[in-house]
């Protein structure tokens, strides 16, 4: 079900249930961890929800099934780059979203995906995770280049770039994930790009 991106959403109440998942960092306000079993029915709300997936190509929600998640976690537990990461709120330990950092391509270039929890959108963690994950993929690998993609209509995703110091560069269409998937539509792009030394710089005048 990890296609080209990924009933009810519940409050942001689904309390960490996970002991001993590894944290990989955390922020002033998030912890971000490695996704265990327990976590699948929210990795499985987010990924089904409309309002969640609208902006990634599947209007209506993914359709995917619990046991593809699970074997997916089970596949990738403990990665940092190539796994399902949970973000978690540090002060109560709830559930809001889903991350994910690509494993950096052949040409360095590393992508962090975000899918939060509609019921927290508008209180700026967006921002906050995705600048994290941008430090933490050229902290902890050897990317040249972390890229952002989002759909040139979701406002939110492109200030997310541009607060993290992202350039726009390009746009385009993607399509790819339509084979064999008469629910999904195509998506307009905006490719947006940091360099490693440009990171470093903007780090330097902080």
């Amino acid at each position: 079900c990890w296609s080209f991106p990924y009933g009810e959403m519940s409050a942001p109440g689904d309390r960490r249930a996970r002991q001993g998942s590894q944290v990989l960092f955390t922020t002033a306000r998030l912890s971000v961890r490695s996704a265990q079993r327990e976590d699948a029915a929210f990795i499985h709300r987010l990924w089904t929800s409309p309002d969640v997936m609208r902006f990634v190509g599947y209007p209506h929600g993914l359709p995917c099934e619990m046991e593809e998640i699970h074997q997916q976690i089970e596949q990738t537990q403990g990665r940092a780059f190539g796994g399902l990461l949970i973000v978690e709120r540090q002060q109560d330990g709830v559930r809001i979203g889903q991350a994910h950092l690509s494993v950096p391509d052949a040409d360095g270039i590393c992508e962090p995906d975000v899918k939060l929890d509609p019921l927290i959108w508008g209180n700026g963690y967006g921002k906050e995770l995705w600048a994290a994950l941008v430090s933490y993929a050229f902290a902890h690998s050897d990317a040249s280049t972390v890229q952002g993609t989002p759909n040139r209509e979701n406002e939110a995703s492109v200030r997310m770039q541009s607060s993290a110091g992202l350039q726009k560069i390009r746009e385009g269409v993607f399509t790819d994930h339509l084979r064999g998937r008469p629910e999904a539509v195509p998506v307009p792009y905006l490719r947006w790009v940091i360099r490693r030394d440009q990171w470093d710089e903007i780090q330097q005048r902080r």
